[in-house]
């Protein structure tokens, strides 16, 4: 009797294992790592697994190209207000030396969304890790933040800088 609960109790622990993982989680490697002059990024395909709300799409580096631009030259009004910014560096002041993280979603309207993720690069312990999981850190100030940009109405929004512990 031991034995026959042991064997459903694995049979069941297996088939709720195979029913967590989808073929998206297990198909996706490593990020599009595109690096310029101008800014160091990784562009992560529709099938990485993540919690970003709407369906997912990849992200083409003419698009990452089109947020860049939008970055170097709208971020300062976004960040009028210097939130999180007064002991750590003031971001469209120090772009250059965040790396970014590309993930595309379509909100229920249909418009195409960048969320940009950012961190300062001198913080990365792992140089690798950046390229296959979202860097997410509760804190740290302005060295980590975030911003979204519509490719549909090249607007940058929702700019959200990391508060202090």
């Amino acid at each position: 009797m031991t034995r026959a609960i042991s064997i459903l109790t694995l049979i069941l622990l297996t088939t709720i294992n195979n029913f967590g993982q989808t073929e998206t989680n297990m198909t996706f490697n490593k990020a599009d790592h595109y690096k310029t002059n101008k800014f160091d990024v990784a562009i992560f395909p529709a099938n990485y697994f993540d919690l970003i709300p709407g369906h997912r799409f990849s992200p083409t580096r003419q698009e990452i190209e089109k947020a860049e631009i939008a970055l170097n030259y709208n971020l300062k009004i976004l960040n009028k207000q210097l939130v999180n910014q007064s002991s750590t560096p003031i971001i469209h002041k120090n772009l250059h030396k965040y790396k970014r993280q590309y993930f595309g979603y379509i909100e229920k309207n249909g418009d195409r969304i960048l969320l940009i993720n950012c961190f300062w690069s001198k913080n990365l312990d792992d140089n690798d890790r950046w390229l296959t999981d979202r860097i997410s850190v509760l804190d740290g100030g302005s060295y980590y933040w975030n911003v979204k940009y519509n490719l549909d109405k090249n607007e940058l929004f929702d700019l959200y800088i990391n508060g202090y512990a």
